[in-house]
């Protein structure tokens, strides 16, 4: 019964967000861990300085990988957000939970295709 449970009517004081399987969560730990990871490991090594330390005035590129593999794993993920999202809606007894997972389901693809243009 936490302030952004679905189903409450007044979730997130009144402002209607929904933390739908615990998105905000997991986003809010994931962002904060790479943000402490971050400081701790620093940049990258010779990216922004010269073998002695003096710093570069343009910074050293970094090279791509395997475009098919990261193709690969972009489409392996795309295709357990289906099952997550959808399957976040725990059961689908009613028409009501049916629409909420046929809209997490258009979500998905929409938030997929929107960046896949942006990219």
């Amino acid at each position: 019964d936490g302030f952004l449970n679905a189903n409450k009517s007044n979730s997130l004081f009144g402002s209607g967000m929904v933390d739908f399987a615990g998105s905000g969560v997991v986003h809010l730990t994931g962002g904060l861990t790479a943000l402490i990871a971050s400081k701790i490991l620093g940049p990258r090594k010779d990216r922004f300085n010269e073998d002695l330390g003096n710093p570069l005035h343009v910074p050293n590129p970094i090279h791509g990988y395997s475009v098919s593999l990261q193709v690969l794993g972009t489409l392996l993920l795309w295709f357990g957000w289906y099952g997550f999202n959808a399957g976040s809606v725990t059961f689908v007894s009613t028409e009501e939970w049916a629409n909420v997972a046929a809209l997490a389901t258009l979500t998905t693809t929409l938030s997929a295709a929107s960046g896949t243009i942006t990219a």
